[in-house]
């Protein structure tokens, strides 16, 4: 009779470890992943603009001299997302820089601040992205003359405007760019003042088709202007929303958030993760990367 009583107590226990180790995994896979990197402080020491910022640094894979990356974050600041993309870029044998524009000043997000605060921001960023630049040249394990600018949603719009000015520098700047889901409209609206978009390096626009935030269409007026097809690209991924690449980011509907219109500034839309459209912008940078980077002369 006592064997009847404490097996099933048994396999109840055993049952319950097994859900609980189920329920533990299935709450790991949603946090964020703890970051990889060196913290360092980069310093624009400009007469004028003296100020500093943070960044993570994140080593390539094998022995250098490598290709290099700076990663712009968005309004949102710093996210999983931008680790996820060093990591990957690490094991491609690039050197990365994750570069901070709001910790350092006591701000987690813009996303919903006004006007004056994005157009400080509009005027201080293309800085932190030189800043980055320079300091990723002055590495021993970096190829000077081997380094892209990769930016997300505003981060995004911010490479747009740091490779048109980039044109004046030919030879000393970025050389090549990827813009993922930058809103091109607030390019036109607050940065280019009517001007047509010309860059003199390779650049990659990738978004999803659904894109609400940050609408594909504006990317493609602004780049028809383009004389040169083959140099500023857009490539679109079926179903996909803002945020796209992001594992942590769910499906959700954001709202009354700055969206892309004079009439209606404020409103709702939809984010989440497309694992196939981030597959498929892998595929995508690594291939540019590739043609662009990778293959240009180690000097």
């Amino acid at each position: 009779m006592e064997k009847m009583t404490t097996l099933p107590t048994k396999i109840k226990f055993i049952m319950f470890l097994a859900i609980l180790a189920v329920a533990i995994a299935l709450v790991l896979l949603q946090l964020p992943e703890k970051p990889v990197g060196k913290i360092i402080l980069l310093s624009n020491t400009e007469s004028l603009d003296k100020y500093q910022l943070s960044a993570t640094l994140m080593h390539a894979n094998g022995v250098g001299p490598h290709p290099a990356a700076v990663l712009l974050h968005g309004c949102y600041g710093i996210s999983n997302k931008h680790h996820q993309w060093g990591k990957t870029l690490n094991e491609w044998g690039y050197t990365t820089l994750i570069v901070d524009s709001f910790s350092h000043l006591g701000i987690k997000d813009i996303c919903t601040a006004e006007d004056k605060i994005w157009q400080h921001f509009n005027q201080r960023r293309p800085k932190d992205a030189l800043v980055a630049l320079n300091y990723l040249q002055s590495l021993s394990e970096v190829n000077p003359n081997n380094i892209a600018l990769f930016g997300w949603s505003y981060g995004g719009a911010i490479t747009l405007k740091v490779l048109e000015q980039n044109s004046a520098t030919e030879g000393h700047g970025y050389n090549a760019g990827i813009a993922f889901y930058p809103s091109c409209w607030q390019y036109q609206q607050y940065l280019m003042s009517g001007k047509q978009y010309k860059a003199n390096v390779p650049i990659r626009i990738l978004m999803g088709q659904d894109d609400e935030w940050t609408q594909p269409i504006h990317c493609q007026q602004l780049l028809n202007n383009s004389k040169d097809e083959s140099q500023q690209q857009l490539w679109t991924f079926t179903g996909a929303y803002h945020n796209f690449d992001d594992q942590q980011q769910r499906y959700q509907l954001l709202k009354n958030v700055r969206r892309e219109s004079k009439q209606r500034p404020w409103g709702n839309v939809r984010v989440g993760y497309n694992k196939q459209a981030h597959l498929d912008a892998q595929a995508a940078v690594r291939e540019f990367l590739n043609n662009n980077l990778s293959k240009q002369k180690q000097d």
